[in-house]
This record gives C-alpha cells, structure tokens and sequence, in this order.
C-alpha cells in the first residue's frame, strides 16, 4: 500500500511539474525577452535650471529597434536626452561632452515630438561615472539619481510581474513567452522637478500591449 502511495505521490509531482516549471521560469523568460531596460539613470542641470537633461542607461535590441513582439538580440546603451529653456531651430547641435576628464565632440539630434536633442553613445556608462555636457552658455552637470531610488529596476520587474501576472501568463504558448517586454523611466514634469516612475510594458506577437506604472520611491502601482 505505501508503495502505491509513493508512485501516485511521484506521478502527481512529474504531471505538476511542467506548471510549476512555468511560474518558476517567468522571472528569467520575461528578463530573457526584455527589449528594452533602463538599469541606471542620470538626471542633469546647469546652474540656473536652464534646462531638464537625462541619461537612460542600459540594454536595448539591437536595430531594427522594433516594436513587434520578438526580441531579437540587445547591445548597451547610454541615450542622453537634453531640453533648452529656448526654442532651437537647428536639427543637430555640436557639443562638448566629457566622461571622467575625457573630453570629445559629440553631436545631437532633434527629437521634433518633444523638442529634446538626443543621442545614444552606443555603450552603458558606469554607475559611478562623473559628466557633464556643454553647449553655448548652457554647462549641464549629471548625476546618477537611481542610487536613491528606494525601487531598484530588478524589484521593478518583481512588482511589474506579480501586478501583470495572469495577463503575463497569457503570452505563454507552452512553456514558450511569446512577446517583448520594456522596462523604461517614465518623467512627469512638475515645476522645476520631475516626478519619476518605472513604466513596465509587454507586448505580444499579435499586438497586445499591456502595462503598469510604479512609484520609485515606495513601489505603489499608480497604474496598470
């Protein structure tokens, strides 16, 4: 009789184990098809709060940057994103940039949605990095804001996994996710400061687009 008990028990474990390999494997699958992941973030002004200036740094897909549901492979990044207190005509600008004392040329480009001149040095900066920027009469210092936030991106991801979890679960085909996922800083402009949050999103291969938004400061999810 033990006997019989003891196969039934090992025959119920091996017909579970494929749903518990499923709920188990989720963290590493979703991080696996992230197509997109901020890890550390700078934030950087001049002395007059002239301007509202970042850096996003690190992995992306690689180009064709495509929003369609694959990932299809990732390089780092580093995208610096500048705003002037003054309307520019010009789609590129010329400016000095400098990495821990190294100096060099760097040109940026107008994003004409928002008005931001952006650009990607094509690798991740260290978290401890020292930069500044300058252009004209504007000197912008940055600094590496996400070490104080109370919310790490990998905690992000947990919340953003436990919050989504059964519209996540829908992506599965099998064992298989079959969908990409993004995991960026989101801004919202408040006076001469920017509220700031973990924005969360995936999107199948048939075009379903589902997200969440968290606070950096306490993990509350403010949307989603």
């Amino acid at each position: 009789m033990k006997k019989k008990i003891a196969i039934f028990c090992a025959s119920f474990l091996i017909a579970l184990c494929p749903v518990f390999l499923v709920g188990c494997n989720q963290s590493s699958d979703i991080e696996d098809n992230m197509s997109e992941i901020t890890k550390i973030y700078y934030q950087g002004g001049d002395a007059n709060n002239d301007v509202r200036a970042s850096i996003s740094v690190g992995q992306r897909e690689k180009d064709p940057y495509i929003i369609d549901g694959y990932q299809n492979g990732i390089c780092d990044f580093s995208l610096i994103a500048v705003n002037f207190n003054k309307q520019l005509e010009e789609e590129t600008i010329e400016t000095s940039l400098t990495i821990n004392g190294d100096v060099q040329n760097f040109t940026m480009y107008l994003n004409p949605v928002n008005h931001f001149y952006m650009a990607d040095l094509g690798y991740a900066l260290g978290e401890n990095d020292s930069i500044s920027l300058a252009y004209q009469e504007f000197n912008i210092d940055f600094y590496n804001i996400s070490k104080d936030f109370v919310i790490s991106w990998e905690q992000a991801l947990t919340i953003a996994e436990e919050t989504l979890g059964e519209k996540l679960s829908s992506f599965y085909q099998g064992k298989n996710f079959e969908g990409e996922c993004y995991l960026k800083i989101l801004t919202e402009q408040n006076d001469s400061f920017d509220d700031l949050f973990w924005y969360f999103s995936a999107v199948s291969r048939e075009g379903e687009t589902i997200n969440v938004v968290i606070s950096v400061d306490s993990g509350e999810v403010l949307a989603g």
